[in-house]
């Protein structure tokens, strides 16, 4: 009985460990530019809203060497509500298809359910400008919490949803997996498996490559001393 209990001790610690791991490999930096919406004069969040998301993504990404070099500035956009494609479409001329960029409004209706708000969305540019072909951009909204900002930086780095979830992964209330019959996603857990941790270092290696092909000047000068300004 006693080589059972220490045997199961033994896998109960193994996973838990691979749950959590640390990736022992090379650091990655990666830039990444914040833009905080104004509207009406007025940025829709304040820079205290904007350092705690950025420290959750931190968090998480920091444990497996990941580290988030972060630009923080704001915006003009003709609206900070987004309902239908063309309107995030419109933002394309904020991004930088040269380095991350993540566009805080102050709501994104849901395309599949207009009901439902989004907290946040990767989105990629398909409209008629061939200016901006090839953009992409994460768009964080006012509702978001602090874990979303990791997991649409993941979408961008080329990971997908796990329909399994128990991780940053799982998807969102508005997926279709939720309308369905069948299982449904174990609950959200902030934490990446072993697996997504390789994927998202590889897309985030590609990311860099890519980058460094095409230079960007850029100060990163958005956060001082731990405190976000915005610029």
């Amino acid at each position: 009985m006693c080589w059972r209990i220490l045997l199961f001790t033994l896998i109960v610690s193994a996973v838990a460990t691979a749950e959590t791991e640390i990736v022992s490999e090379r650091p990655l930096v990666v830039p990444l530019r914040i833009r905080v919406a104004r509207c009406d004069g007025e940025a829709v969040r304040s820079p205290e809203w904007v350092q705690t998301h950025i420290e959750g993504a931190r968090e998480i990404f920091g444990r497996h060497g990941i580290t988030l070099q972060v630009q923080v500035d704001g915006f003009e956009p003709s609206q900070c509500e987004l309902v239908g494609r063309a309107a995030r479409h419109r933002l394309a001329r904020f991004v930088d298809s040269r380095q991350a960029t993540v566009l805080v409004v102050k709501r994104v209706e849901d395309l599949d359910v207009p009901s439902y708000n989004l907290m946040g969305v990767h989105w990629r540019y398909r409209g008629q400008n061939k200016a901006f072909r090839g953009r992409r951009w994460v768009l964080l909204t006012g509702r978001s919490r602090p874990p979303v900002l990791a997991h649409e930086l993941c979408h961008y780095f080329g990971l997908h949803h796990d329909r399994a979830g128990g991780n940053l992964m799982a998807p969102g209330p508005s997926d279709p997996i939720f309308r369905s019959d069948g299982p449904k996603p174990a609950p959200f857990k902030p934490i990446l498996r072993p697996w997504q941790v390789k994927a998202l270092r590889r897309g985030i290696e590609r990311f860099l490559q890519e980058q460094s092909a095409t230079p960007v000047k850029s100060t990163f000068a958005g956060v001082r001393s731990g405190k976000v300004e915005l610029e």
